[in-house]
């Protein structure tokens, strides 16, 4: 099967999924209610589902599916590791720890507040992936393998202080915590789209551009030091970009982890080397795998909500145990 025709096929099932979702729930929408909705005739309480609720929200999952996935591929890239994830270098952790913060001295009450937690949960996974990336030269040359061992370590470290910090908290504040920790896309107004849509379109576009970069890093270093390339640049860049990509995506859709493990390698497995068929395929996927997971999670139980990143969970983690197992042969 040629390559345009298997992203024919991805873009196709995100769209059934998109579907799905946007007439699916405790209001549900009939095929008339559609149709009313496109010749603008629906009803207040239709255009209020429709738009206010389940439109942006359907954005954000595919903002944020497809910025953890393409985040992954390129710390896959840099490391050469396919088991690399956004949340193993400390982002789901460093942003957790940036909520507890919010949660210990800002009220959770108020739409000011709500809007700025996101934004203390950037934050703080940007500085904790900063902070790893840092700590990852040795003798003035980047370390790809040392990034991976030192983001596990504080990820590990940043965890333990997040639990610690928790200890004083009163039912309230727990909640809110847990739901960030099990992956509730909690940003679902236009207002979160509004920000970071162009946010991650930036950064996606610059990605984009060093595509070539990105296709030449399996070689050794040297090699592509004798070719020309600044190594050490091209790296820090490019880290730059997923740990931006990955902080805003878990700062308005909690810690969700594996999207950028698995949607990476399935792309590889589809597209083989060509990086550009492979940098737009892990963007579709991810955003399929995270809108196909908050639809099972608005389903299953229905009308109980599970989480996205728990079914992300409930998918990644026999996936991640298979590519242990067979990760001679990747």
């Amino acid at each position: 099967m040629r390559n345009p025709l298997k992203l024919v096929i991805i873009t196709v099932l995100l769209l059934v999924t998109v579907v799905l979702t946007l007439v699916t729930g405790t209001f549900s929408l009939s095929p008339g209610d559609l149709l009313d909705l496109i010749m603008g005739r629906a009803g207040a309480d239709v255009n209020l589902v429709f738009y206010e609720f389940r439109m942006p929200r359907v954005i954000i999952t595919i903002l944020c599916g497809a910025a953890l996935a393409l985040s992954g591929l390129i710390l896959q890239v840099i490391s050469r590791n396919p088991l690399a994830d956004p949340g193993i270098i400390g982002v789901n952790a460093g942003s957790g720890f940036g909520v507890v913060l919010f949660l210990m001295f800002v009220s959770v009450g108020g739409s000011n507040n709500l809007y700025a937690l996101p934004v203390m949960s950037f934050i703080a996974g940007l500085i904790t992936v900063l902070l790893v990336f840092v700590l990852s030269f040795v003798r003035g040359s980047f370390n790809s393998n040392m990034f991976i061992l030192i983001g596990i370590a504080v990820a590990m470290g940043v965890t333990g202080f997040l639990y610690v910090f928790t200890s004083t908290f009163d039912d309230r504040q727990m909640t809110m915590l847990n739901q960030y920790l099990a992956g509730n896309i909690w940003g679902d107004t236009w207002a979160f789209v509004v920000v970071i849509l162009p946010y991650i379109l930036v950064v996606s576009v610059f990605a984009w551009m060093k595509i070539n970069e990105m296709a030449m890093l399996n070689l050794e270093d040297d090699t592509l030091r004798g070719l020309g390339m600044n190594v050490n640049v091209e790296k820090v860049l490019l880290i730059i970009c997923a740990a931006m990509l990955s902080s805003v995506a878990v700062s308005v859709a909690g810690a969700i982890s594996f999207i950028g493990l698995i949607a990476p390698h399935i792309a590889r497995l589809l597209f083989k080397v060509e990086m550009k068929f492979v940098f737009i395929g892990t963007l579709g996927i991810g955003a399929l795998l995270l809108s196909v997971s908050d639809l099972i999670g608005k389903l299953l139980l229905a009308p109980l909500i599970i989480p996205a990143g728990i079914v992300v969970a409930l998918i990644g983690g026999p996936y991640f145990i298979y590519l242990l197992m067979t990760a001679r042969k990747v």
